[in-house]
């Protein structure tokens, strides 16, 4: 079981470098408090986009809840809304839907503080359709700023705490979808073509 994220990694390398194939325009830096990791922007054509980003997702790995990450890809399809432009400098406004899937822990289920939930590792698949928003910034070089956030609302599938000698699984609402839709991402992109 230990060796199924470090496979899940491998896999989420491999599409990026399918997206390297596809043309891929920025490659980049992806920064935030659920985790760190790579993005890759696809050349936009006609107002839309699409970026893929895969990380390292770090929940409970800085509370010391957990010993190791978990691991998370999402891809978008991102729309212009709005463009700004200045002197050379733009700033672009942009949402989309998108899919998230990983090997990722999940905020505790139990109700309050009870000594199971709290104790429960978590660890298990997650699948989710996502919603981006974001702004993309261009200072008209070959570096470029995307501050955007993501809400999910999908499914995680895991073990079950309470059954473990059976090896039960266990299927609710993915929490940290949600939860986490307040933090930032910062991705700093650069321009090799």
């Amino acid at each position: 079981m230990y060796r199924l994220p470090h496979i899940l990694f491998v896999a989420f390398c491999l599409s990026l470098a399918t997206a390297v194939n596809a043309g891929a325009q920025e490659f980049g830096l992806y920064n935030s408090l659920k985790g760190i990791g790579a993005s890759v922007r696809l050349p936009e054509k006609d107002g839309i986009f699409h970026t893929v980003n895969a990380y390292v997702d770090i929940y409970g790995v800085a509370t010391s809840r957990c010993s190791y990450p978990g691991y998370k890809m999402n891809v978008s399809r991102q729309y212009v809304c709005r463009r700004f432009q200045r002197d050379g400098y733009s700033v672009a406004f942009y949402a989309g839907p998108g899919i998230s899937l990983g090997y990722v822990r999940d905020h505790d289920k139990g109700r309050g503080f009870d000594l199971t939930s709290l104790m429960a590792d978590n660890e298990g698949f997650a699948l989710a359709v996502s919603g981006d928003a974001g702004f993309f910034f261009d200072f008209g070089h070959n570096v470029f700023l995307d501050l955007s956030w993501t809400a999910e609302a999908g499914i995680h599938l895991r073990r079950n705490e309470s059954e473990r000698s059976y090896k039960a699984s266990s299927l609710s609402l993915y929490n940290n979808g949600f939860l986490q839709a307040i933090y930032p991402q910062l991705t700093i992109l650069f321009r090799f073509r």
